[in-house]
């Protein structure tokens, strides 16, 4: 199948940052084979033809951590603290109890709303029910497969929970969660290679230190990466002190935990040293800044992170937590939000708040050797905009689209080279019947909700 973009603006993230100006964009099965010059592509030769002019075609989005699940809670939970908000999500999450076909039906609504939002990629950390891993890690990966995004299953796993008593843990010894997670990366291989599968103990700690080396060591032999929470409330570096005694990234190292294949969300509540420690190992981070700021949990330190070297990728968090699945908006919170408190020295620029929603994440996710960025050979992974109002008149693209994007003029969305939404319409999957499905939810979302309130 040869696809041919034709006289398109194409924001490239390579290595030199081009954007080239009328540009040809040949699509080749799932990779892109050759960027020419606008009008040298010979149309003859290919499958379809699609008019690119007066359009822009950038890498497609990544968020780097996603909790999709959080869908059915979005609007509920406006709490003053990031420990009530995350008590109650939770008792939230456990009086709905969500069967395998909700769990499908929830994630492929929040795919979608990534996809319109030119996301291509997400990676989900998922909690399943101890009883259903299989059954809810398969739901969940269906979900990816079904409306045609790239996903990464990222298997939440935790034995304790010293950061928030009110949080119940069910009983498993670290060797049984390894036991499933080893089944749940098997089960995950079956399905197709734009489905992929990483360990995320939820957060240092909230593991044993045994849970982490298991994890680490079932990592180094499966080559999985791993996914965790990092500082991301100032009560979480406050209980790692007091359980380990030093900081949590300095723990981390002589657990042998820290590698060039582990990504931390949040790393808000860091100290310097930790962060140099991050970069030694070089780490990836994903910076959430809805979320972050939705929560009150603070501000990262996102461009001294950037200055020293590190990868940073953004993440669109859940939306019971933040705002919405858009990559769009995290690029633009990361800029605005350092403006409100730092001096200049601390402000991300726009092409820096760009990196970090493509190649950025794609490094976050492990995937940079395929995906963010379009150059001849990657993934065509990619989002064609249609400017609105708001992008016009194009003056400075990569600036523009940081800040005054919102993701109306995404038209259509190419992953592994094929169509995943033409004219806004998914065409992978029936969009208003996951809708409709996702609306019948409503009575035992509020019945679930109900039964949290009554309980306070």
């Amino acid at each position: 199948m040869r696809i041919l973009l034709k006289s398109g603006t194409v924001v490239t993230m390579n290595s030199r940052r081009e954007v080239l100006e009328n540009a040809d964009l040949l699509v080749e099965n799932d990779r892109i084979a050759r960027i020419s010059p606008g009008g040298s592509s010979d149309a003859r030769d290919t499958d379809e033809v699609i008019d690119c002019k007066g359009k822009i075609i950038i890498p497609g989005l990544v968020s780097a951590h996603s909790h999709l699940t959080g869908m059915f809670q979005r609007g509920l939970w406006d709490e003053n603290s990031f420990e009530a908000w995350s008590s109650r999500s939770t008792a939230m999450e456990n009086l709905f109890n969500p069967s395998a076909g909700d769990i499908h039906t929830i994630h492929s609504a929040a795919c979608i709303e990534l996809i319109h939002h030119g996301a291509t990629t997400v990676l989900n950390m998922f909690t399943p029910r101890p009883n259903r891993v299989l059954e809810d890690v398969n739901s969940a990966c269906q979900a990816f497969l079904d409306t045609g995004i790239r996903g990464i299953l990222a298997l939440s796993l935790k034995d304790q929970s010293p950061d928030n008593d009110a949080i119940a843990i069910e009983p498993m010894a670290p060797g049984s969660w390894v036991s499933l997670a080893r089944e749940a990366a098997e089960l995950v291989t079956r399905f197709n290679s734009r489905v992929t599968f990483v360990l995320a103990p939820s957060a240092p700690q909230r593991c044993s230190d045994q849970l982490l080396v298991s994890c680490k060591e079932l990592a180094d032999e499966l080559r999985l990466g791993i996914h965790t929470h990092l500082a991301e409330a100032k009560r979480h570096a406050e209980v790692g002190r007091r359980l380990y005694g030093e900081p949590i990234v300095k723990h981390l190292e002589k657990l042998g935990f820290l590698s060039q294949s582990l990504s931390v969300a949040h790393s808000i509540w860091l100290e310097d040293e930790e962060i140099a420690l991050l970069k030694k190992y070089n780490v990836k981070v994903v910076h959430n800044p809805a979320s972050n700021m939705k929560l009150g949990s603070g501000v990262a330190q996102v461009k001294k992170m950037l200055n020293q070297g590190l990868a940073v990728g953004l993440g669109a968090d859940s939306v019971n937590a933040g705002t919405i699945y858009s990559v769009f908006e995290q690029m633009k919170l990361s800029v605005l939000l350092p403006r409100s408190l730092w001096g200049s020295d601390n402000w991300i620029l726009p092409a820096e708040a760009f990196y970090m929603g493509s190649l950025g994440g794609a490094k976050a996710v492990f995937l940079d050797g395929i995906i963010g960025s379009i150059e001849e050979g990657k993934k065509a992974d990619l989002a064609i905009l249609n400017p609105s109002v708001t992008l016009q008149p194009m003056n400075a693209v990569v600036d523009q689209l940081v800040l005054c994007e919102n993701g109306e003029s995404v038209e259509s969305v190419f992953v592994d080279g094929k169509p995943v939404m033409l004219n806004r319409r998914l065409v992978t999957i029936d969009e208003e019947a996951i809708l409709t499905k996702l609306s019948s939810l409503r009575p035992r979302i509020a019945e679930a909700h109900a039964g949290v309130l009554s309980s306070l």
